[in-house]
């Protein structure tokens, strides 16, 4: 599978904002850059809500993926597996010192999109990722992102 970041926006927080990003995408390859900012620890006072929705016949519909989970289980288990490989430039912590997630300024530098080690369940084509960072029922912030994913051609 082979896919291209298509947009990349930040997602405001219902009452406070306390997870923000300043985040592009650069170059024919799409490549993302920019800075992630916590403004507070996340511990296990928070949930990660992870959707990923898919384009099909002019609108967004929930896709088959939907994740309610805690901060160091979505670090580890998700983010750790599936995002952090593809990202060699950045301040980001080990893995192994993201729970708790330690609030600061993180820079990412020139990350391509290498969904290889993707599930298969996803959708060919549009996916919307909506991954929202939640304390006491209400967002507080987060990421959105689409990509395209397609087959790869050999």
């Amino acid at each position: 599978m082979i896919g291209r970041f298509e947009s990349i926006n930040g997602i405001e927080g219902e009452t406070e904002t306390l997870f923000t990003c300043s985040l592009r995408l650069i170059g024919r390859d799409r490549m993302l850059n920019g800075s992630i900012t916590h403004k507070v620890d996340m511990d296990d006072s928070f949930e990660v809500w992870m959707d990923i929705l898919q384009f099909k016949n002019g609108e967004w519909i929930q896709g088959n993926i939907k994740v309610r989970t805690r901060p160091c289980d979505w670090f580890t288990n998700y983010f750790g597996k599936f995002f952090l490989p593809m990202i060699k430039d950045s301040n980001l912590p080990p893995l192994k010192d993201m729970c708790v997630f330690p609030k600061g300024e993180y820079y990412v530098q020139n990350i391509k999109l290498e969904p290889q080690s993707w599930p298969t369940i996803l959708y060919r084509g549009l996916n919307q990722f909506n991954i929202n960072y939640v304390r006491n029922g209400k967002k507080a912030g987060g990421i959105q992102f689409v990509v395209e994913l397609e087959e790869s051609k050999l």
